[in-house]
């Protein structure tokens, strides 16, 4: 299946923040003092540089999926492939434990940052994201723009950090905006498969996805990926947002974001119910504890390997007390 032959936005963020509408803008011919604006019936119509709002649907609360069509113009699309071909670098992805850069096999495209801000078209683009997201431009990473070529693909994956660090610079990532730079002839599909009827993706139509729930916590239906590129090429431009302010390049400094989530505290672990991997917790913090049971817990039976992570000691049976050695009364 080909990619919609106009340009269009997959949006990810907190529906919470999407739902507000713009502000009415002055009526043509109003008085300069008038207060009521919107009044007369006058809407919202943005500037020059504004995305279409009446682009934007949503296609799924659960997980939350926005779709915006008409984000980027022809000739924005066409510019930022031109800037981004000459720096083109195999694409690599952070690894769970250490949040380090690593190469693997499960992203096989090609890729380049901008610099926030880095010239007039980026910065164009990034104030257009702040506006329908309506999240600070700072809060976002640089710009990232991949290439797909035949058969290239990123498989699915999660947005959202888990390393130890992961909140050391404005908090965890929140959002993404990932936006089409070229249709593709066949393949190339963004795919999400813990939704459970796929939007159709012909013309003018695609995908989108939130990395957080409402309350702040982990979203593991977020779960995402770039189908193989069967016929053609694909090209893409990436946007994603924090929690906070996102510091980048000299001058800025990281601020730690601490998560206060209102749940109850999870019960101790006992010292002799251990996991049987070291990468546990993250794959226990992705939902891995509820989409991969049989893998994670198990049964009475036949424990998992990752009962710990998953809170389920109670399928281990508790060891047995050493007797307590005793004592020979002295004659």
């Amino acid at each position: 299946m080909g990619l919609a032959s106009h340009r269009r936005l997959l949006l990810l963020a907190l529906a919470t923040l999407l739902l507000a509408q713009p502000s009415a803008a002055a009526a043509a011919g109003a008085e300069p003092d008038e207060k009521l604006t919107g009044w007369l019936g006058e809407t919202y119509t943005g500037g020059k540089d504004a995305a279409d709002p009446s682009g934007m649907r949503v296609l799924s609360w659960d997980p939350r999926i926005m779709h915006y069509r008409r984000f980027l113009t022809e000739e924005e699309c066409d510019e930022l492939r031109g800037m981004a071909k000459p720096s083109l670098r195999p694409s690599g992805v952070a690894d769970s434990i250490t949040g380090q850069s690593k190469f693997d096999k499960v992203r096989t495209s090609s890729g380049m940052f901008f610099s926030r801000g880095q010239n007039e078209l980026i910065r164009r683009i990034e104030e257009r994201v702040a506006m329908v997201t309506m999240l600070p431009a700072g809060n976002a990473e640089g710009m990232q723009v991949l290439h797909y070529e035949n058969g290239q693909e990123y498989r699915p994956h999660h947005d959202y950090f888990s390393f130890a660090d992961k909140d050391k610079n404005g908090g965890n990532r929140m959002a993404t905006v990932l936006m089409y730079l070229t249709d593709v002839d066949q393949g190339g599909e963004t795919v999400f498969p813990h939704v459970p009827k796929a939007a159709n993706q012909t013309a003018e139509n695609g995908w989108s996805e939130c990395g957080m729930k409402v309350d702040g916590t982990f979203d593991h239906k977020s779960l995402h990926g770039s189908c193989p590129v069967i016929k053609g090429e694909k090209w893409s431009a990436t946007k994603w947002i924090h929690v906070a302010h996102f510091a980048l390049g000299s001058g800025e400094v990281a601020k730690e974001v601490k998560r206060v989530i209102y749940a109850p505290p999870p019960p101790p672990i006992p010292a002799w119910c251990k996991d049987k991997s070291k990468e546990c917790p993250v794959w226990a913090e992705s939902g891995e504890c509820v989409v991969n049971p049989s893998f994670m817990v198990g049964s009475k039976a036949s424990p998992g390997s990752c009962l710990a992570s998953c809170g389920r000691c109670d399928l281990l049976p508790e060891p047995a007390k050493a007797a307590e050695p005793s004592r020979k009364l002295k004659q």
